[in-house]
Parts: structure tokens; C-alpha cells; sequence
């Protein structure tokens, strides 16, 4: 990686502690990721990964936002998952040699460190407890898939917004109450396959019986009810 000063480096290694691969790991699991690739940014509406592409790189989002996108054959937006601070992608076509499954496209600025595909296997190859970690977190995400395509065939409205904001959510630090970093109308909407109209009265409905609290920069989930 190149060099930053302190108060950068250190923004970074934050951003990426987050991600399930260095979970528990001593700090040098995280730093020999770091000297093996490089920060790079895209501006908002630039598209990272294009499906069908060759894999030759992983990245690791130290900040902004971005979505995984399908098309369909009329140009319709299929949004798989919205990505923040600490997550991966790309890792996929070059853990199975095979194209991009899906795009990525930047929601806001995003910056990333981006590790090529030859150094991300050799790293692999030299630190067995991140390898292990690895194949844990892709089960995990084959767990979520199958999760949402239940909740997609058997949910109404609420019930998969409810779904999707669960998925998307963390804790917030009070007991049974989850946060959300609150995604907009057309993004819940591609994500649950229904229209913008359709999700602003869920949301709504959700809102005035006491599911959920919609602030200006989040939603919060009540569990309890």
C-alpha cells in the first residue's frame, strides 16, 4: 500500500477491522493485507465491477457506499445488497476462477483498498486461519442468500422491507432495537422486487403501528413487537 500519514493509515485499518476476515486475528493478519494492495477511489455513480468480467482483484470498501446490481433483460435494476465501511466483493470470480456474477456501482465516493487476484491467493496460501475464515464467511453468504430468496417468495411488502432491513442491520447498543443506515425508497424497493410508491406506504404503515422509527439518516428496527 502506499503511504499515508498516521491519522489515515489508522481511519483505515478501522475500516477494514470491521470485516469477518480479521474478526479475533492478531494485527498483522490485517497489516500484510495492507502492504499487498493499493487505495483507490471512484466518485458516486461510477461503476466498480461489471458482470461478466474477468476477476482480477478484491476489494475492501474503507468508505462510502455502494450497491450489487443486476439487469434484467428490459433494463430493470435488481439491487442484491447495499455494501458500506468494512465489506468485501469481488471476492467470488477469483476464489472460483469464473466472470463477475453482478455489478458494483458507487452510491457515494467510495474508497477502497483494492488487492489484485495473484497477491489475494498468495495471501491466502501463507495465512491459514484467514483461509479458514474465509470459507466460513462464504457460507455464510450462500445462508443469506437463501434467506432472502424465502422471504422474497413467501413475504408481503412489510414482511420482506422487515426482512431486508434486518439483513442490512447492526446493533445499535439498546437492547432489541437494530439500526439501519437508511437506504432510500428505490433502493428498498430493487431490493424487494416492488415499486418506490409501494415501499413509501409500507414504510409508513410500518412506522405509525411501531415497527420501525425512520430517521433522517437511519431506520431503526424494533424487535420486541
Amino acid at each position: 500500500m502506499k503511504k499515508s500519514d498516521d491519522q489515515d493509515l489508522l481511519a483505515i485499518k478501522k475500516a477494514l477491522s470491521i470485516n469477518p476476515l480479521f474478526a479475533g486475528l492478531e494485527d498483522f493478519y490485517l497489516e500484510d493485507m495492507l502492504s499487498i494492495g493499493d487505495i483507490k477511489s471512484w466518485p458516486a455513480g461510477s461503476q466498480i465491477i461489471c458482470e461478466g468480467d474477468c476477476g482480477e482483484a478484491v476489494f475492501f470498501i474503507i468508505s462510502g457506499r455502494a450497491k450489487v446490481t443486476l439487469y434484467g433483460e428490459q433494463g430493470r435494476e435488481i439491487v442484491l445488497s447495499i455494501l458500506k465501511e468494512g465489506d468485501m466483493f469481488g471476492e467470488m470470480a477469483i476464489m472460483d476462477e469464473k466472470p463477475r456474477s453482478a455489478n458494483v456501482e458507487t452510491v457515494k465516493l467510495v474508497r477502497c483498498l483494492v488487492v489484485k487476484k495473484e497477491a489475494f491467493i498468495h495471501y491466502l496460501s501463507v495465512h491459514h486461519r484467514v483461509y479458514a475464515t474465509m470459507f466460513a464467511y462464504l457460507t455464510g453468504r450462500l445462508r443469506d442468500a437463501t434467506r432472502k430468496i424465502g422471504g422474497l417468495a413467501l413475504l408481503d411488502v412489510c414482511g420482506r422491507i422487515a426482512h431486508t432491513l434486518i439483513g442490512m442491520a447492526r446493533a445499535s447498543g439498546a437492547e432489541d432495537i437494530l439500526e439501519v443506515e437508511r437506504p432510500t425508497h428505490e433502493e428498498l424497493a430493487a431490493m424487494i422486487g416492488s415499486s418506490r410508491e409501494v415501499v413509501s406506504r409500507a414504510l409508513k404503515k410500518m412506522s405509525g403501528e411501531g415497527y420501525i422509527k425512520i430517521e433522517k439518516k437511519r431506520i431503526l428496527l424494533f424487535m420486541h413487537q
